[in-house]
């Protein structure tokens, strides 16, 4: 297997065990996007590190209350820095030993983003978002250090189809 395949796989089957860890953490309110960072800038000897971005309806509200100028609804929904944060994730230990420590240790993050959405889009394929969430959530990437617009809006649509994308690709402005 190639590594990239190999990774797309422990991207796919972290994100299988990680979710419904944060359904069930977060399942009071209603998820409505869910981010994945992928970093190697931290300064730590450039290992790879993985954070998850949980929003919900409560939480941009509650954000949007406390802004006291004009909230930008797209901001609050779509900017990672507003949402609930999960570092580390045990869930991503199998692929974060992958990466620092296999062969694939000296992948580009470019590559490393590219197998988060091929992930995302077999889970798609699979339904296995439809099986845990009661309605459709937008799955993203803060890659936006990474690649520019056009790109994000690219991989946003692969991993959600046109049709949820939409409110993400129209409101760029908001929050890249």
């Amino acid at each position: 297997m190639h590594y990239k395949d190999e990774l797309t796989e422990l991207v796919k089957e972290a994100l299988k065990e990680g979710i419904p860890a944060l359904v069930k953490d977060y399942g009071d309110e209603d998820i409505t996007v869910i981010s994945i960072d992928a970093d190697n800038t931290t300064g730590f000897g450039d290992d790879y590190s993985f954070t998850v971005f949980v929003n919900t309806e409560e939480n941009q509200e509650r954000r949007m209350k406390d802004d006291d100028d004009d909230a930008d609804p797209w901001y609050y929904r779509f900017c990672e820095v507003e949402m609930y944060i999960v570092p580390d994730p045990d869930c991503f230990e199998k692929t974060l030993t992958f990466l620092n420590e296999g062969y694939a240790s000296g992948m580009a993050m470019n590559e490393v983003y590219e197998c988060i959405v091929n992930a995302v889009e077999k889970l798609r394929e699979e339904k296995f978002f439809d099986s845990v969430f009661p309605h459709d959530i937008l799955i993203a990437i803060n890659g936006s250090e990474v690649f520019g617009v056009d790109d994000m809006v690219k991989f946003i649509v692969r991993m959600n189809g046109e049709a949820l994308s939409k409110d993400y690709v129209e409101n760029t402005d908001s929050f890249i």
